[in-house]
């Protein structure tokens, strides 16, 4: 069940009203397809039998029975899953729970939307002579993360925090070099200006987002999505970045594996150069 609702959610934003409407209640009440006819979920959704046709199909469904046997084989399988709220009354080991759980079910979620463009990204980055990351916030202490990952294998990179600094190394990339950005929503103005500015130098962008339909995607070559809901006062919720950080690594650990180069040496005097600034 749990499957279902997270590629209906995702696509939410990018449907037409008719078919966006049909997905919403669905969402809503997952339930209800389990015994209504076609014309009758039509009608109590506010759409149409031609758009749930329709949207049956975009999920890769024959037509509304398919889709309707899904769900009632996804609902014998195990009910969806809800995340829990911190209460006051949780001591740490119960919010240790919590939030682990969290964790685990973000990962799984982002699993859902696992496609082709992880082969695509993993290609682009064998083979690019340099690699850039853009963020901004705490989106950029994930860039950050896998550019201290990849620099230590020599590989040009390079990750800043200042907006200027990313727009002069987006003007100067071109073909065979790659720019990923990590962006929440895909709204942030500096990470898209500074795609665009890569894109149009003749980059190879890739995104790291939840959203399906975001201004970034515009000048994004290769698009890889989380899963994950942040509806907190301050959208503090670590989970989305323990999901841009565990598809950095994917990519990190695919390319060290399938450019079939031995890089223990360089780890190993990168990890002695950094061990030299210990306190014995």
């Amino acid at each position: 069940m749990n499957e279902l609702l997270v590629k209906i959610r995702f696509l939410i934003p990018s449907l037409p009203r008719a078919e966006k409407a049909f997905a919403q209640a669905l969402v809503e009440n997952p339930d209800a397809i389990t015994h209504l006819t076609l014309a009758q979920i039509a009608a109590e959704s506010n759409s149409s039998e031609a758009s749930v046709i329709r949207f049956c199909k975009r999920m890769g469904y024959h037509g509304y029975m398919d889709l309707k046997d899904a769900f009632i084989l996804a609902m014998a399988d195990g009910s969806e899953v809800h995340e829990e709220e911190i209460e006051e009354s949780d001591d740490i080991s119960v919010i240790l729970k919590k939030v682990f759980q969290s964790n685990v079910q973000t990962l799984q979620n982002t699993m859902v939307l696992a496609n082709e463009g992880y082969t695509d990204a993993l290609n682009a980055i064998i083979g690019a002579r340099s690699i850039h990351f853009f963020g901004v916030g705490d989106a950029y202490a994930a860039c950050q993360f896998a550019f201290m990952k990849f620099c230590r294998l020599g590989i040009p990179c390079s990750a800043h925090s200042d907006v200027m600094l990313q727009y002069t190394i987006a003007d100067n990339l071109g073909p065979g070099d790659v720019a990923l950005a990590v962006s929440y929503e895909g709204r942030s103005r500096n990470v898209v200006q500074a795609m665009k500015i890569a894109k149009k130098r003749g980059a190879t962008t890739i995104s790291i987002t939840k959203m399906n339909k975001s201004p970034l995607l515009k000048y994004t070559d290769i698009s890889l999505f989380i899963s994950v809901s942040d509806l907190t006062i301050g959208r503090d919720k670590a989970t989305r970045r323990v999901a841009d950080q565990f598809i950095l690594d994917v990519l990190y650990l695919g390319y060290i594996t399938k450019t079939k180069k031995d890089y223990s040496k360089c780890l190993k005097r990168t990890q002695a150069a950094i061990d030299c600034n210990k306190i014995m």
